[in-house]
């Protein structure tokens, strides 16, 4: 049973607010506390129609768009359109003005649901029940003057519903609406709860990312930096009559890096300045395609590039190379 208005957050629930500034209620559902507004069924049509069980709420909502493109007084382009769930093999349909639903939101206090009055209505099992202008069928909910009702009606059977039997069913009405109206261009956004020690935690594992990667590239160009020293000792400690292969080395060199750096996913892993004045190195890559882009770049930059087979060694593939001036 609805008890008195407070705040759903502490008792769970749903807190049902009325546009026409009814009573507000509390309602017993399940899960966590939401709010809903109750709004007039005199400002939303409800129709019934067969749609395909299998759509997703947007598809329903896009063939009922179509269904009723000459069912509506009003042009479809000023009205908002949601699809509800089925009832005897028809699927609710409600239509409302675009203008009021941006009054309902922002009036409403940006509600969970927004419901029409009509829908709060059980079915009975057989006929129609009435609570003021509203009327409650199986598959049928419309809200009418008495006299427009009772064409509507025909002989079907209509009987008065009481606060106490309208109140007793809410927490059915409300646990799974028949229509939601907040769909579409006004579904409700979900608000971000940020929580502070999450937030630090993963700032803190950024950081550590960044430092690693960090760590890792000056290594690298620290290893690069050590081996090229390397080589140019031996490349001077030739002699005075090594100025050809001095200057090999100093032609490859600069490409071999260029080259390295430039390629993704490959490492190099040993470099050699060969006697015979070729850069020879070993390089660590993902993919013979890899290698390839690799040679293209040394290549185009003016060196011979000579490769072996690609060989695998402890899960990773690398192959041993040699530069020579074009």
């Amino acid at each position: 049973m609805p008890t008195s208005p407070t705040d759903p957050e502490a008792l769970g629930g749903t807190l049902l607010r009325f546009a026409d500034g009814g009573a507000e209620l509390l309602v017993p559902t399940p899960g966590p506390a939401r709010t809903a507004l109750a709004v007039p069924g005199t400002a939303v049509a409800i129709h019934w129609l067969e749609l395909a069980g299998d759509l997703t709420p947007a598809q329903a909502a896009a063939a009922a768009r179509l269904m009723l493109a000459d069912a509506s007084a009003a042009p479809l382009a000023d009205m908002h359109l949601a699809a509800g769930r089925a009832e005897n093999g028809l699927t609710a349909v409600a239509l409302a003005p675009l203008a009021l639903m941006q009054t309902w939101v922002d009036e409403g206090g940006d509600p969970d649901l927004i419901v029409p009055e009509s829908l709060l209505l059980l079915p009975p099992e057989e006929g129609l029940v009435r609570r003021g202008l509203d009327h409650r069928g199986r598959a049928a909910a419309f809200s009418a003057e008495p006299e427009l009702a009772a064409l509507v009606a025909g002989d079907a059977p209509v009987a008065e519903l009481d606060e106490a039997a309208f109140e007793a069913g809410l927490p059915t009405a409300l646990a799974e609406p028949v229509v939601n109206l907040r769909q579409g261009a006004f579904a409700r956004r979900r608000v971000l709860i940020i929580d502070r020690g999450r937030i630090r935690r993963v700032a803190l594992l950024v950081a550590t990312l960044l430092l690693v990667s960090l760590v890792l590239q000056l290594a690298t160009i620290m290893r690069y930096s050590f081996d090229a020293d390397r080589m140019e000792r031996e490349a001077a400690a030739l002699g005075p009559g090594a100025g050809p292969r001095r200057a090999n080395f100093d032609l490859l060199a600069p490409i071999l890096f260029q080259a390295v750096q430039a390629t993704p996913n490959l490492q190099l892993t040993r470099l050699e300045y060969r006697p015979d004045g070729g850069l020879g190195a070993t390089v660590q890559v993902d993919s013979p395609a890899t290698l390839a882009a690799f040679r293209a770049r040394t290549e185009a930059a003016g060196a011979a590039t000579e490769s072996g087979a690609l060989q695998t060694v402890g899960g990773q593939q690398s192959a041993e190379i040699v530069l020579r001036p074009a």
